[in-house]
């Protein structure tokens, strides 16, 4: 919903400008609207890992007192029947996002994940995303999207 009220902003935005109105936002404006967008990460989001057994996450996160984030959500391997519930834990500090997956399950093992980045775009967070456990260490470059 928040990606289709800023497609939406900035579609506006440059059917204005681009008609000689004069009137559009301005560049201030812009970013001041990114920035109002950046500064919470609460809502839902999806994780995608591609590859040979690519990841997709789907997870909504509310934020809470100091930082702390939380949530829950789903996690689905290409390769497996059916998709397994997932909680996760972490922290914001605009604008590094740290994220604990738990009840991960990667290749039939029970995983930890983890992932930390800047959010600093709409884009989204490019980054590696850590699944350990015991004996068992993968990394993964995974795409984190707030919906």
């Amino acid at each position: 919903m928040r990606r289709l009220s800023i497609a939406t902003g900035l579609t506006v935005a440059l059917l204005t400008s681009s008609c000689g109105g004069g009137g559009g936002p301005t560049e201030q404006d812009i970013n001041n609207s990114l920035n109002a967008t950046l500064q919470s990460v609460a809502g839902d989001w999806t994780g995608i890992v591609n590859g040979p057994n690519a990841i997709r996450l789907e997870f909504r996160l509310q934020e809470g007192s100091n930082g702390q984030v939380s949530g829950t959500g789903t996690m689905k391997e290409e390769s497996a029947p059916a998709a397994v519930p997932i909680t996760v834990t972490g922290t914001f500090q605009r604008p590094a996002l740290t994220l604990v997956f738990d009840g991960m399950v990667y290749e039939t093992r029970q995983v930890k994940g983890s992932a930390q980045g800047n959010y600093t775009t709409v884009g989204g967070i490019g980054t590696t995303l850590t699944m350990t456990a015991p004996g068992y260490s993968r990394d993964v470059q995974i795409l984190l999207q707030e919906k």
